[in-house]
């Protein structure tokens, strides 16, 4: 078949922004084809003539009223845009289930109740201690210790919503196999299962700068979440509670444990003083050694002795001074007697008498004579009785000295012993000390012993819920219809508008391509 080669007019040529010249344009075309085996190249050459042509490029440029022409024609896009996005939010809010939130708050302060003074567990906050407490806090509540309490007090095993049946298709759990998604036999418990769904609807958080802990539960039914959002709370106080008895258990029970070797220690400390007086004979009674309280008691004597001897001493020299004094002489009241007195009453009587009747009778009558015989033997009597209290007297001072010298005897004898047992009184000292420290810390365990196991029944933590969880009356998701219909309605409207626009940038270009080629064509080529 042999091909037309003759030379065709120019049917058009398409130039950016320029101006191009026709006056000596030649167009060359080479032409290649096989004859039996053989390649034969044939080159053509056209020369065309014309004047100068100006093309006018495409204009790209966009100002206002294009993009409103555009919209304006794509109107239609922008309606169904906007039904599309309502369509389908509304088919999604009518498909997601409802979600009820509820929370409670809990304020827990740094400083606990001060119940007890000697508290095991009592916390003295430092000025930065107590964010750091209240996020140890938010932790306990995340704890799985407090939230398996509300899962087993709530049965939320049970729960179709915390616990989803298995699934009974062959083909889901053959895939679940392959892929590595059913949970091994030892991660099914229903209680951990359960346990771990809790957690993903469970938010607990501190608000900055405050010691309130915002606890959250999100389930598909109000009354659930706020009676979850209240076990939770409850739970953590008992958490707390049962923490701090079994603090105070473990302390009451290492403090047993060493009771009894405290008590065994104090036993021995006893035996070994004990058993040392014994064999240094130190005798104590009240808390002192005897041959201490004997030489204090001695001293004691041999004063008192000493005074006794000393006025016994002035009595005696008193009545050796009163044997030469007249019969009428007045004597010390320490030598004074009832039959010395009667003595002196009798012959001061008999002497006025006397006195009265020589006035009367004068001395030469016969009856002074009789009154001087009274006399004489009333001075006898009472010379008698002199010698009587100077007698007592001497007994009196013998004896109050002889008292002193044995008192003073038994007291060398006292302090001999004493310095004695002061050299075997230093090791029991050291005894009695050691007994002392033995007994302290034994009583000190013992009374702390007590009362920890006392603390066992007591909560001073210093905790409350400041709000309590109650059904909620919106559903805090999906959002709500005023919220999201707006949005569909603007993410439509925005959707069919791109799409407006871009179908009418289209258009504008392919109507300016046909445009340039429609000039194009008005130019013949010339052959030269």
């Amino acid at each position: 078949m042999r091909k037309d080669l003759r030379p065709r007019p120019l049917q058009g040529i398409v130039v950016q922004n320029g101006t191009v010249p026709f006056q000596d344009v030649t167009i060359r075309m080479t032409v290649r084809r096989t004859v039996q085996g053989t390649q034969q190249m044939f080159e053509f050459g056209t020369n065309i003539r014309g004047e100068p042509v100006q093309v006018v490029a495409e204009d790209r440029s966009l100002d206002a009223k294009t993009v409103f022409r555009r919209l304006r024609q794509g109107f239609g896009f922008i309606v169904l845009g906007v039904l599309f996005m309502v369509t389908m939010a509304v088919a999604t809010l009518t498909m997601l289930p409802p979600r009820y939130t509820s929370s409670i708050q809990i304020l827990v302060d740094p400083a606990d109740l001060r119940v007890l003074d000697n508290d095991i567990s009592s916390r003295t906050p430092q000025a930065d201690s107590g964010v750091s407490l209240a996020e140890s806090q938010v932790r306990v509540i995340q704890s799985d210790n407090v939230l398996r309490r509300v899962v087993r007090k709530l049965d939320l095993a049970a729960d179709d919503e915390f616990l989803r049946p298995p699934s009974s298709s062959p083909l889901i759990n053959g895939v679940k196999q392959v892929l590595g998604m059913e949970a091994p036999l030892a991660g099914r418990d229903p209680v951990n299962l359960a346990l771990d769904s809790l957690k993903l609807k469970t938010t607990v958080r501190r608000p900055e700068r405050t010691f309130v802990i915002d606890v959250t539960v999100e389930t598909t039914v109000p009354e659930k979440s706020a009676t979850i959002a209240n076990t939770i709370g409850e739970a953590f106080f008992a958490e707390e509670a049962a923490a701090r008895t079994e603090v105070a258990r473990r302390a009451s029970e290492s403090l047993s444990g060493r009771l009894a070797a405290l008590r065994q220690g104090v036993e021995d400390a006893e035996r070994k003083v004990v058993r040392y007086r014994q064999d240094n004979k130190l005798v104590s009674t009240s808390g002192r050694l005897l041959s201490d309280q004997q030489l204090g008691d001695l001293n004691q004597q041999l004063v008192t002795a000493s005074i006794r001897a000393a006025e016994a001493r002035q009595r005696l020299d008193q009545a050796k001074r009163m044997r030469a004094g007249e019969a009428g002489t007045s004597l010390p009241e320490m030598l004074q007697s009832l039959e010395m007195q009667n003595l002196r009453q009798q012959y001061a009587t008999l002497s006025r008498n006397t006195a009265e009747l020589a006035t009367r009778l004068g001395e030469r009558h016969p009856a002074m004579a009789e009154q001087y015989a009274q006399q004489r033997d009333l001075q006898r009597l009472i010379q008698r009785e002199k010698e009587r209290i100077i007698d007592t007297s001497q007994k009196d001072y013998d004896r109050a000295a002889a008292s002193e010298a044995t008192i003073r005897k038994s007291l060398e004898a006292a302090k001999t012993e004493t310095a004695t047992n002061d050299r075997a009184n230093v090791g029991l000292r050291e005894l009695e000390r050691e007994l002392e420290s033995r007994k302290a810390v034994y009583e000190t365990f013992l009374r702390r012993s007590g009362e920890t196991k006392e603390q066992e029944r007591l909560n001073n933590a210093n905790v409350r819920i400041i709000s309590s969880a109650t059904p909620a009356r919106v559903r805090s998701w999906p959002p709500s219809p005023k919220i999201i219909l707006p949005i569909a309605l603007a993410i439509g409207a925005a959707l069919g508008a791109g799409i407006a626009l871009l179908l009418g940038a289209g258009r504008d270009r392919r109507r300016s391509r046909h445009g340039n080629v429609a000039r194009s064509r008005s130019f013949r080529a010339v052959d030269a």
